[in-house]
């Protein structure tokens, strides 16, 4: 696939199939990080270290343009929000109920009869 061929879309199928939550977390801030200094993604990952990302995928990121980047940073932010919401919200020890019925006592003891 030519560089010029890349965007935001095959970038977030690439994410979504290999990286984990913390380097999607990761890439993002460097998005963030590259928008606000006006520099290059690949100049914030050198200065923040971030040696987890695949170099692959930060010379994507520089090959889009700024609307494609922070369209991307948009779509890898709700892609997590999604995923962590949906870890709070599925039932991780959630156990079957059944229902039992209560056989009614002939001589009910009233609270009095203590």
């Amino acid at each position: 696939m030519n560089i010029t061929d890349i965007k935001p879309p095959d970038i977030i199928t690439h994410i979504e199939q290999n990286f984990s939550r913390t380097q999607a977390t990761g890439l993002n801030c460097l998005i963030f990080l590259s928008l606000r200094e006006q520099t290059t993604v690949a100049y914030q990952r050198k200065e923040w270290g971030f040696e987890d990302i695949p170099e692959q995928i930060i010379t994507w990121c520089d090959s889009l343009k700024e609307c494609e980047l922070i369209q991307l940073a948009e779509e890898i932010a709700s892609g997590l929000l999604d995923e962590i919401i949906g870890a709070a919200v599925e039932p991780t020890n959630a156990q079957i109920v059944t229902m039992q019925a209560i056989e009614a006592k002939a001589n009910t003891p009233l609270l009095s009869d203590y």
